[in-house]
């Protein structure tokens, strides 16, 4: 009798329904749509619980995803809080925790919108607190996120490049800050026709670690986007079964 597969377990931060209801945790549906049609299972994880719960958590799971939500608190890069900020002090202390354990381990690691920008931060990276609209618009609540606003030019020798069969993608765009100063240990990998960085990922080719500006999840009936949430489960699967050989 063969034993069922088994899928690896993906640690998901919840960050609080800001402004509107800061005592509800919120997860777009999308996400865990994403993640459960490329293989894995989800697993919620609240702000709050503290970092040695954050470090057990994250000894149990095989990757660690970082949604989309409000802005990263600016102090780790040394600036004052932008009037048009709306921070998660909660969510930024268990999402830093979280990138410390999964990066000291190995994890791979995917970054969405504010994930992405909240991994370059603990990696020691700036982001540009907000973004007037330019020659694109790149925060557009008018349009559904199925909505493809603007082009990306992925750089050719880039894991996301390859994971998406393309060195060009139209993506949606729902955001107000976006990556400045990339951190020593990412490299920008994709950007819009405003020049701004839409991707980042590991300067090592051996780590898995990618962080989008867009909303992929939103974009599955193109294969270019699913690709990326198949390339990662299937890194966190990579991961699950070494720790097992090597336990």
């Amino acid at each position: 009798m063969s034993s069922a597969v088994r899928r690896p377990l993906i640690a998901v931060t919840l960050g609080h329904d800001l402004p509107e209801r800061p005592a509800t945790l919120r997860l777009p549906r999308s996400y865990v749509r994403a993640l459960v049609k490329a293989g894995a299972t989800p697993i919620a994880v609240p702000p709050g619980v503290g970092g040695p719960c954050t470090r057990q958590v994250m000894e149990q799971v095989d990757g660690l995803f970082l949604p989309g939500g409000v802005d990263p608190h600016p102090r780790p890069f040394g600036e004052e809080v932008h009037p048009e900020t709306t921070i998660d002090e909660e969510l930024d202390a268990l999402e830093l925790n979280a990138i410390t354990c999964a990066v000291s381990m190995g994890m791979p690691i995917l970054g969405v919108c504010r994930g992405s920008q909240i991994l370059n931060v603990a990696l020691g990276g700036s982001l540009i607190q907000h973004l007037d609209p330019g020659t694109i618009n790149h925060y557009r609540p008018d349009l559904p996120l199925s909505t493809e606003v603007h082009e990306v030019r992925l750089a050719d020798d880039s894991r996301l490049a390859k994971l998406s069969g393309t060195h060009m993608l139209r993506v949606n765009s729902l955001h107000h800050q976006a990556i400045s100063r990339s951190a020593p240990e990412l490299r920008v990998v994709a950007q819009s026709e405003d020049g701004l960085a839409e991707a980042v990922e590991a300067l090592d080719p051996a780590r898995w670690m990618i962080g989008v500006q867009y909303h992929p999840e939103e974009l599955l009936n193109h294969e270019a986007h699913s690709s990326l949430f198949d390339g990662f489960v299937s890194a966190c699967s990579e991961f699950a079964s070494e720790r097992r050989r090597t336990d």
